[in-house]
């Protein structure tokens, strides 16, 4: 791997590190960027926002003692960064998107973050009915539905 360590993707036999840097890549290539400059900006920012959930859940989750610091990470932080993400969302969004009308990377990257929540609290999103009907969106998605059925389970 180019910098020893996971994850990276191969494209045209280029190998390109850092998981944000090629689901960028990824979502420009698939056009679920936005469709102009500013809903790029929006875009990125939902997902920016999302990644501070993930990363503030990443900082404990592998420690000693998680347990404990997972249920008051779950108490805490969490909420503090799902307020965040609900009100970026309704700002942004529209009803079941979190940026703009369409499909995004930040729906998916959403998506994906909430669903690792979702694994320590089935009720961690209930005042969040934004985030919810985002979920719900990508879920709908025929292709995305179709994967989620046959993926294998993993913990993250």
């Amino acid at each position: 791997s180019p910098l020893g360590q996971l994850p990276y993707l191969t494209i045209d036999g280029i190998k390109i590190p850092q998981s944000s840097a090629f689901a960028r890549l990824v979502a420009r290539r698939f056009n679920l960027t936005g469709s102009d400059d500013l809903e790029q900006a929006k875009t990125d920012a939902v997902v920016d926002t999302v990644t501070d959930l993930q990363n503030a859940y990443y900082s404990i989750a592998f420690k000693e003692n998680s347990e404990a610091l997972v249920s008051k990470f779950l108490a805490e932080d969490a909420i503090s960064h799902l307020e965040k993400i609900e009100k970026i969302v309704t700002l942004y969004g529209t009803e079941g998107y979190s940026v703009g009308s369409s499909l995004k990377w930040s729906d998916l990257h959403l998506f994906d973050v909430t669903s690792n929540l979702l694994a320590l609290n089935v009720n961690i999103l209930d005042k969040y009915p934004r985030i919810k009907a985002v979920r719900r969106t990508v879920e709908s998605n025929e292709k995305i539905n179709a994967y989620l059925k046959t993926r294998p389970e993993t913990r993250y």
